[in-house]
């Protein structure tokens, strides 16, 4: 499975999160992130700071995990709980300081070494605020249709935000020798303060024209001043 981008940018960094009492490794970063894998994933550690013991990562099958923060030099290494063997690596550039990282599993699936491609979206409000929608489309497919009734055609990785009322109907088609087939439909709904961000897959079934899709919508969450770790 191949994709076009590997660092994707939905949103402008925040600020940094490290406490006067913990010094930083020479070289390190403070990155707050949450994870989502396209598959259920259990069993992942990372560790949190050099001398720190592996912490369990919690994935949800329809939403980000819960936040996490890392301080350390990069890359920011996913490990296997059972095995302690590196299966994904991330390095999160400099000007990021709250990610979403996605982890998607590579096909065919690999007997040793990283098992994931990762891909890692600034997720902070700055460029991706509440009431809005963000697609990321990695279907390998052409797609256009219309948003809320409004023409929509996207290109291949991360496409621009969109602006987003309550509820929208998104539909998306495309084109195999010169007819076109609906490739996905669904609607999209927001409460107070919320965001979505639909990510694009290929289809399940080899041959299919119909995406494989997951939404997710998270409240913007306002932080005041410097996130300091215990």
């Amino acid at each position: 499975m191949a994709y076009a981008l590997r660092y994707l940018i939905l949103a402008l960094c925040a600020g940094g999160f490290l406490s006067a009492a913990e010094p930083a490794p020479a070289g390190a970063q403070a990155v707050r992130f949450t994870v989502f894998s396209p598959r259920a994933v259990n069993g992942l550690t990372f560790t949190p700071r050099p001398g720190r013991a592996p912490k369990p990562l919690v994935l949800y099958p329809t939403a980000r995990s819960p936040r996490y923060d890392y301080v350390g030099v990069m890359p920011l290494r996913i490990t296997d709980a059972k095995t302690n063997t590196v299966v994904a690596e991330v390095t999160v550039p400099r000007e990021i300081s709250t990610a979403l990282l996605l982890l998607v599993p590579l096909e065919p699936a690999p007997t040793a070494g990283l098992r994931y491609q990762t891909y890692v979206l600034d997720d902070t409000a700055a460029r991706q605020p509440a009431g809005t929608l963000a697609i990321i489309n990695f279907s390998g497919f052409e797609l256009a249709g219309t948003l809320d009734g409004k023409p929509l055609a996207l290109t291949a990785g991360l496409n621009a935000v969109t602006p987003l009322g309550r509820s929208a109907a998104l539909t998306l088609r495309t084109t195999v020798k010169n007819r076109t087939y609906q490739a996905y439909a669904g609607n999209v709904e927001l409460g107070k303060n919320e965001r979505a961000l639909l990510l694009l897959l290929p289809p399940f079934y080899r041959g299919s024209l119909e995406v494989q899709s997951r939404l997710l919508i998270d409240a913007i969450l306002v932080e005041k001043g410097p996130i300091r770790h215990p």
